[in-house]
């Protein structure tokens, strides 16, 4: 896996592809609305203050982060580091929707005979400005901004301020199309509604950053007054299949009703998969080992365990490992 543009060019040209770049490419068209640049100065120049529009701007660095997918699809994530940077904790701040709520809204679908429909909106941190002063010199990536001191206007992932900033741009459009945000849970919004028998109740969305569940009896109507203020990823508008890493599918009681269900099966599959296909990769530097039923030995004592630490891949593995957990 690359760890720099110029490492993932390098791999196309040995490989005699263009996987990453293209990907680098369809990434960046994406993102390039996230700054404009400032004209006239170097980066240096603005890093010793001789920019009067920058003062009390902050310098931070971007990079793309490199994955590839499920079926083998690249990926790049064009972000900031935004661990760099200093902003208070009014800014950053953001909830999202409880399990317990996602539960309950399947109860209250199959109590009144409504639909659910999911939706994942794309690179939905752009749509929000950035509420942060902040600057950087644009990379490889940034094309002909190469160099260039570049003003972050829109939020991008990786800035402290981004899951904030467009929460708020989302509340306030949820707001604006006749939402409330409940008391309880302030990531499940509420609007009166009524079926065509005159059945009342209230029509609701459970946010999760940038995934949307809808809840009504026009579920997808519901969620295309979202999408003309965002864009959706292609194919998400859907019945959910997956939502907080659950799988969600509709079974069918004694008495004829379909209702909702939650099961962390996929999970648990591809979590297991991963333990296995990181055991055969390298399983000697791990105590579990894959002929042994136990992670120790009964009478294991940590307190007096004099063996050497982990080196910075094998304790990489360990925190992706209690991730999965």
């Amino acid at each position: 896996m690359p760890k720099t543009v110029e490492e993932a060019l390098e791999i196309d040209k040995a490989t005699n592809t263009d996987l990453w770049r293209r990907a680098i490419n369809k990434e960046m068209a994406k993102v390039k609305i996230a700054w404009k640049t400032h004209e006239g100065f170097t980066a240096q120049q603005a890093r010793e203050g001789k920019v009067p529009d920058l003062i009390g701007f902050q310098e931070i660095g971007c990079h793309i982060v490199f994955d590839v997918k499920m079926d083998f699809t690249r990926k790049a994530r064009f972000v900031a580091g935004g661990h760099t940077t200093t902003a208070p904790s009014s800014m950053t701040y953001s909830s999202i929707v409880s399990r317990n709520s996602i539960r309950l809204a399947f109860l209250i679908a199959a109590l009144n005979d409504l639909d659910i429909m999911s939706c994942d909106l794309e690179n939905a941190y752009l749509n929000a400005p950035c509420r942060e002063k902040i600057w950087f010199e644009g990379g490889i990536e940034c094309g002909e901004d190469h160099g260039m001191v570049c003003i972050m206007v829109r939020s991008l992932y990786g800035l402290k301020s981004a899951r904030a900033a467009f929460r708020s741009s989302l509340a306030q459009i949820l707001q604006d199309i006749g939402y409330t945000s409940m008391k309880a849970d302030p990531d499940v919004w509420l609007r009166k509604a009524a079926k065509d028998d005159g059945f009342e109740y209230y029509e609701m969305l459970f946010v999760y950053v940038d995934d949307i569940l809808a809840l009504s009896h026009q579920a997808k109507k519901a969620i295309k007054e979202i999408t003309e203020f965002y864009r959706a990823k292609e194919g998400s508008v859907k019945p959910p299949e997956i939502y907080l890493g659950a799988n969600i599918s509709k079974m069918q009681l004694p008495d004829g009703r379909e209702v909702w269900t939650t099961s962390p099966k996929a999970y648990v599959k591809n979590s297991l998969l991963v333990v296995e296909r990181l055991l055969t990769e390298d399983g000697d530097g791990y105590v579990l080992k894959s002929n042994v039923k136990n992670p120790f030995p009964t009478g294991y004592k940590p307190e007096v365990d004099v063996t050497d630490e982990l080196d910075q891949t094998l304790a990489s593995r360990y925190m992706q490992l209690i991730g999965i957990l």
